[in-house]
């Protein structure tokens, strides 16, 4: 650590209020939980514009633990980044599969709305999306529906807007962050992706538990 950083580190620090050295205390540790924070959630939009005031100290203190925090304005997404790359989640083969549909998804239908507006998205929708690109020979089963959904929520990539994850007609926001947790250049990208799992599966059903 260059001294001269630390000092401004705690130059800043000493420079908010008790109330905001509250605030910034439990936003970092909701960053490092949930990696992103974007003004596109209700429930983010007061620690969103928090960290874009004191952004110069967010950046000096996540860097001294070997984090970067990203901005990408237009989406009004902030994401840290560990420079080790430790902290990757390994997500189960069904995840991954569904991750990638939403993310599909999203990719079909924010042609139709404004950069201002989150993507709505009904649980019908993923699950008829699964069976037509013929994955599995089975339609996803309810647990993994509903700990993927709950996966990521955590990871603020949805937001469930009914309470059972599991029901057709259950609204899902699908938040920009996913643009990040899922980046390809192009979205035939995506579509390769499934076809590899496609074409894992037929040779072999995964296991419970099974990683990606």
């Amino acid at each position: 650590m260059e001294p001269a950083e630390g000092v401004s580190v705690i130059s800043r620090w000493e420079q908010l209020s008790p109330k905001e050295q509250e605030d910034f205390t439990r936003i970092v540790n909701k960053l490092l939980a949930t990696t992103f924070v974007t003004r596109k959630n209700d429930e983010d939009r007061r620690d969103y514009y928090f960290i874009e005031r004191n952004e110069p100290l967010f950046h000096s203190y996540l860097k001294l633990a070997g984090w970067t925090l990203a901005l990408d304005k237009s989406y009004g997404v902030y994401q840290v980044v560990n420079e080790f790359a430790f902290n990757r989640l390994r997500l189960k083969l069904e995840e991954s599969i569904i991750l990638l549909i939403i993310r599909l998804c999203y990719e079909e239908k924010r042609r139709e709305i404004s950069l201002a507006e989150n993507v709505m998205l009904r649980v019908r929708e993923i699950q008829e999306k699964y069976a037509a690109l013929r994955i599995r020979k089975r339609p996803i089963d309810k647990k993994s529906l509903r700990e993927t959904v709950a996966l990521l929520k955590r990871f603020n990539i949805v937001r469930p807007l009914d309470t059972d994850a599991t029901d057709p007609d259950c609204r899902l926001e699908i938040l920009p962050t996913i643009l990040f947790a899922v980046r390809v250049e192009d979205i035939r990208q995506v579509h390769d992706k499934l076809d590899t799992y496609r074409e894992a599966g037929e040779e072999k059903q995964p296991e419970e538990g099974e990683d990606e």
